[in-house]
């Protein structure tokens, strides 16, 4: 196991909570971050790279604009960001919980979509609990809750993301435009039964904390959505490059922010 994972998992692990963590947006982020149309009406956009540990990182962080509803996933280090209708977390990690940033973006009428482990966190907001299974209609904007969760420790019992905390990534169903976001996850057998996906943003290069660059793309593969996008990896590697070299005919790769 590489000692950078380890600290890594180890910081993310015992220190969330704290006040130790700085998280700043990182000098590689492109000045205008990559926005792509799903279809009339819909658009989904990175809110760019982010710098932790020392690592320039391109974050699960994204932003839907759907048939005038404006929905972020993860927000971290939102620049100039539109007010909220609603806001999906899928983990308490504090590259996936940000509370400035939920303080920038939530109003009097945006909701709060996350786990049970999170909730405690945003006393005083409008929040919905959710665990994996759970299927929500949000005045119309349908929403599955998937599992997310890691198979194997990376040190003795210490997983990063426990089965039993109940984190979860999420299907956003646009009318149609089905959106699945895997938060930060192994490839689980529970992913296996996805159908009918437009757009998977998977993460890689996760050595033991997420699925790998390979199981992310043996996972699309086996799905088939009409778009892909790579999530949560370093800038600096080729990784994305590398996943969308795996990736099969007739899937469209979306990389939304190039290692350089």
């Amino acid at each position: 196991m590489k000692k950078g994972v380890l600290l890594f998992a180890f910081m993310l692990v015992f220190i969330q909570s704290c006040g130790l963590l700085t998280i700043s947006v990182s000098e590689k982020r492109d000045s205008v971050p990559k926005t792509i149309t799903l279809a009339e009406g819909v658009s989904l956009g990175a809110t760019g790279a982010i710098e932790f540990f020392g690592l320039d990182f391109f974050p699960a962080s994204f932003i839907i604009e759907a048939n005038g509803k404006t929905i972020y996933i993860d927000p971290i280090m939102v620049e100039d960001g539109k007010p909220a209708d609603y806001i999906f977390i899928t983990h308490g990690h504090p590259d996936h919980l940000s509370l400035p940033d939920i303080m920038k973006l939530a109003g009097t009428n945006t909701v709060i979509i996350c786990p049970r482990t999170v909730s405690p966190e945003l006393s005083g907001y409008t929040v919905k609990e959710v665990k994996p299974g759970d299927i929500l209609d949000l005045d119309g904007l349908k929403c599955e809750a998937v599992p997310e969760y890691n198979l194997k420790p990376v040190f003795l019992w210490i997983f990063p993301h426990p089965k039993e905390d109940l984190n979860t990534g999420y299907i956003l169903d646009f009318g149609g435009v089905r959106v699945y976001h895997a938060g930060d996850t192994d490839l689980v057998p529970e992913l296996k039964g996805l159908s009918n996906i437009t757009v998977m943003l998977v993460p890689i290069d996760g050595d033991d904390l997420t699925m790998s660059t390979e199981d992310a793309a043996s996972l699309v593969n086996l799905v088939k959505p009409v778009i892909a996008i790579p999530m949560h990896y370093e800038i600096g590697k080729t990784n994305a490059q590398k996943f969308a070299a795996l990736i099969g005919n007739g899937i469209d790769v979306e990389v939304m922010q190039i290692n350089d």
